[in-house]
């Protein structure tokens, strides 16, 4: 049992607990990288996950301040604020992603609609003219 003034609300277990599964995270995420199976440009909201679940374990009395100034006086809830927020930035970021990608997929199929028609009219022109164009 902690003295009343070192309690925190996490317990150091459960603070070593989180900052071994944030390092697992980005090292994880930097082997995806590496490997080509996720690009950098979507890894970073990833790896600044993984930092701010580290950082926020290892300095748990300034989450502890936080949380207070925020009106929260448990500072694992505040733990899982933050994770939270961190949840919907990423829903967010991949949201225009998708938005953006589904953008360029309906310009593509456009333009290989119009791609086509205009080789099935010179294909026609060629058949009608019975020579080479």
């Amino acid at each position: 049992m902690q003295p009343a003034y070192l309690y925190t609300g996490l317990q150091l277990r459960a603070q070593l607990f989180i900052v071994a599964l944030g390092l697992l995270v980005l090292l994880f995420i930097l082997n995806q990288v590496r490997r080509k199976q996720i690009r950098e440009e979507y890894s970073l909201l990833w790896i600044l996950a993984s930092v701010v679940l580290v950082l926020c374990a290892t300095f748990i009395k300034g989450v502890e301040r936080l949380s207070h100034l925020v009106g929260i006086y448990y500072p694992p809830a505040f733990l899982f604020l933050v994770a939270i927020l961190m949840v919907m930035v990423l829903q967010f970021h991949f949201s225009t992603v998708i938005s953006s990608l589904r953008e360029q997929n309906k310009n593509l199929t456009q333009d290989l609609g119009i791609l086509e028609a205009e080789v099935r009219e010179l294909r026609r022109a060629r058949e009608s003219g019975g020579g080479r164009p």
